[in-house]
């Protein structure tokens, strides 16, 4: 099958042979699932062994790019990475923006396929058609922004493309990210880890190619209508002004904002750390990623303190809340710092501020003492020993070897394993469920752990008077509904920002537009079925079910003490029992062989599972 888009090869990097070779892109795969996301599922399903330790040789990252990708398509800049997660055994993917992917297309591949161990650090560097493995021994322990400039330095071009492993990764972090391009990164799941487990330091790119497309005029077009959406768009307009902090005081105000290792929904200081304190204190400009008329990207600097002259690129929603509110820190400069860490060291910040706010509520107990944490005073709100904590978890020194296997693991060998805020061993985005109940189905049945933007309802719960957000009949539907259209954002590879003004309808003539095949909405909505069963079936095979699609009990039992959503629970067994329903899987949560023969994945299935 031809498809217009492509690039038409994905290059395959045997890092323990040293070989590389090129092969066709399945165009047939990436026909019926999309893109990125879904070709990732599908072909780490197929070649992923059963039970393949994630740490060692044999586990594989497989990078691709959507086929919208390098065109004028407006928020076509993401790239996906699909691997076994060292931090919950899942099947997992994390997707990057910036300009990454462009040039990936612009060398000349829809996709890089990782797999092996090399016999010492190295990076790949791909010049189109050119493609070496270069000593990376000098690179080793240098963080993230220090490599990406002596590469550059060494390849003599400063515009080259990378992306590249900190310490964190390097010290098998499971929750280490792949940072690029300074402040884009894969975040969540440990694509760092894998990473570094393969002495794999940085990925290097320079594409001078191009993108050919099926009908220019109408992509031209649709580009030009999405604009002028955009221009008019209230949200958008929040967005680019503000940038992804424009949701503190929404989402704090109705009072589901995870506060103090989500003891409660609701901080006090949160005027301190919302969009406006931001553009007053830190925000000095902004940064847009390929191809992206919103610019959400703001770049920040810490003008005066103990911090002064630390700049980064955000701190982003998540971040401000996971570092921020969720260790009851109001400290700008402070969190600035913290997710300068997490950038340069390479870890996920979301994590990052999981695990920093669970040892805070252990120390306040008196589960972890000054001398388990080296003389800091680890208590909420504490934005000094935020940083230093988060300094020794990039490090593994003292405390940080531990916190640095992640809340689960973390909670378990200090004897309180509920109170790590997490589901399959991924800690919880910012959202708190018990006052945002579908929020808290998606959690559940997020196959990478918990993870917003598997089926992010929060906007649907909240809009109007907000009181759907506390209804729990009817949300897996919701659940359901959203994660397709999500699986399909994903599988085009485009910016979830482009939802402001790219519905189904829109997204389905883009893809028209740029490959030439014709899809109606019904068909992509099963294409997004495909995929979430696929993530399902690996998962299955890893011997995963309900009882792994579970939230920890302070949501279940405890009711939300505070705030607008004071009094509440998550009701999570009726909805997980209606949304299997749905989805035609059984009460364990596993797809029925009807529902797969209904599919197309039965065959698949039986060549694959365990």
């Amino acid at each position: 099958m031809a498809l217009k888009g492509l690039a038409g090869k994905i290059l395959r990097v045997d890092l323990t042979a040293g070989r590389i070779t090129t092969e066709p892109t399945p165009a047939d795969i990436f026909a019926g699932y999309i893109g990125a996301r879904g070709a990732g599922a599908y072909l780490l399903l197929k070649e992923l062994k059963p039970h393949t330790d994630p740490l060692g040789p044999d586990n594989k990252l497989i990078f691709l790019t959507g086929p919208v990708e390098g065109t004028l398509a407006p928020g076509a800049n993401k790239i996906t990475v699909t691997f076994r997660s060292p931090l919950t055994g899942t099947y997992s993917f994390s997707l990057c923006g910036g300009h990454l992917a462009p040039e990936v297309k612009f060398a000349g591949y829809d996709g890089i396929i990782i797999e092996g161990r090399a016999d010492h650090p190295v990076y790949l560097w791909i010049d189109d058609d050119r493609v070496t493995l270069k000593d990376a021994s000098h690179l080793w322990g240098k963080l993230t922004h220090a490599t990406e400039d002596a590469i550059r330095a060494e390849l003599r071009d400063d515009a080259i493309r990378l992306a590249c492993i900190g310490p964190a990764g390097e010290k098998l972090s499971r929750f280490a990210c792949i940072q690029s391009d300074y402040h884009r990164e894969f975040g969540r799941g440990g694509a760092g880890a894998v990473m570094g487990s393969k002495n794999l330091k940085a990925i290097a790119v320079r594409g001078t190619g191009d993108v050919e497309v099926a009908d220019p005029a109408a992509l031209e077009a649709l580009t030009e209508k999405v604009y002028g959406i955009l221009a008019g768009n209230l949200k958008a307009k929040a967005r680019r002004h503000y940038g992804t902090p424009e949701m503190v005081d929404g989402t704090n105000g109705v009072g589901y904002w995870g506060t103090n290792n989500f003891s409660t929904g609701y901080f006090e200081a949160a005027d301190k750390l919302n969009a406006a304190s931001m553009a007053e204190q830190i925000f000095i400009g902004h940064s847009s990623c390929y191809a992206c008329p919103i610019a959400c990207g703001k770049v920040s600097y810490v003008r005066g303190g103990p911090y002064a002259g630390t700049m980064i690129e955000g701190p982003e929603f998540e971040s401000t809340g996971l570092l921020g509110a969720n260790c009851g820190v109001s400290d700008l400069a402070a969190l600035v710092k913290a997710v300068e860490i997490c950038d340069t060291y390479g870890l996920d910040t979301m994590s990052a501020g999981a695990v920093a706010s669970l040892a805070m509520e252990c120390y306040e107990k008196g589960i972890i003492t000054p001398a388990d944490t080296g003389g800091l005073s680890l208590r909420f709100g504490n934005g000094e020993a935020l940083v230093a904590l988060v300094e020794k978890i990039a490090r593994r020194e003292g405390i940080g070897d531990l916190l640095a296997e992640g809340s689960k693991r973390a909670a378990e060998q200090l004897g309180v394993p509920d109170l790590a805020m997490q589901v399959k061993g991924q800690e919880f985005a910012t959202y708190e469920p018990r006052g945002c109940k579908g929020m808290g189905l998606t959690y559940a049945i997020s196959p990478k752990g918990a993870h917003h933007m598997i089926a992010p309802t929060m906007g649907a719960e909240t809009a109007g008077d907000g009181s759907k957000r506390f209804e729990y009949k009817g949300k897996a539907a919701l659940v359901r509904e959203t994660q397709f259209l999500l699986a399909i954002v994903d599988s085009l590879s485009l910016c979830s920002s482009m939802r402001f003004a790219l519905g189904l309808k829109e997204q389905i003539e883009l893809y028209r537009a740029v490959t030439g095949l014709a899809l109606d909405e019904e068909q992509a909505m099963l294409i997004g079925e495909k995929i979430t069963n696929l993530e399902r079936l690996f998962n299955q095979r890893e011997g995963f079910a309900r009882k792994d699609d579970y939230l920890p009990p302070r949501m279940l039992k405890e009711k939300m003490p505070t705030g607008p959503s004071q009094g509440h629970l998550v009701e999570l067994d009726p909805m997980l029992d209606e949304y299997y329903d749905l989805m035609g899987w059984d009460r364990q949560g596993l797809p029925t062989a009807a529902k797969l023969a209904a599919l197309g994945l039965a065959e698949l299935w039986q060549e694959v599972g365990a």
